[in-house]
């Protein structure tokens, strides 16, 4: 059972002592429970789970407090994750080719990954390091962030979006505050 219908607004919602959670309506659909490592972060109303996502990326998850010259600084490289492999006439290990296939017992040594400045001013972007720890706000920067680069922290140790329900509301001691669309 839905704790919203469409012709009702979400106004609010608090823990039962009165502590506020930050709350977005999208205008329609259910109610979802946004939580990282820290606790409850938010909660949405929205269409779907990608529209509530896309809000909390907005909203709730905090801004990268490093400009972009120094994202550009840590994250301005390339890299390349190779194959290393002992060639079969016993030559110095070095990156597979195609020509070494099909590939020996024992001639895989390790995976190696290799670094390289980008040539690309935005090459920081596709780093596979910064999208781990960051990612764009899908709507630019908000009211909040001080930076204005619209860049978020990602939270390492966990996060999710579930639909919020009834039970969990008495769980959790959330106070919705819910009226009527006029």
């Amino acid at each position: 059972m839905s704790l919203i219908t469409d012709s009702q607004l979400l106004v609010s919602a608090a823990y039962r002592h009165g502590v506020p959670i930050p709350i977005y309506d999208d205008g329609n659909g259910p109610i979802y429970i946004f939580r990282d490592s820290m606790g409850i972060s938010g909660i949405v109303r929205a269409a779907t789970w990608e529209d509530a996502y896309e809000i909390c990326q907005d909203e709730f998850f905090p801004e990268c407090g490093e400009t972009v010259e120094e994202l550009r600084k840590e994250y301005g490289f390339d890299r390349k994750h190779v194959k290393m492999i002992k060639p079969l006439d016993g030559g110095a290990v070095r990156e597979d080719r195609i020509s070494d296939y099909p590939l020996q017992p024992g001639q895989f040594v390790e995976w190696r990954t290799i670094e390289t400045p980008c040539e690309d001013e935005n090459g920081w972007i596709e780093n596979e390091l910064f999208q781990e720890t960051y990612g764009f706000r899908p709507n630019g920067p908000n009211d909040r962030d001080v930076l204005k680069h619209g860049i978020y922290t990602k939270d390492f140790n966990g996060e999710s979006l579930d639909l919020l329900s009834a039970e969990d509301c008495e769980r959790l001691s959330i106070v919705l505050e819910i009226t009527e669309d006029s």
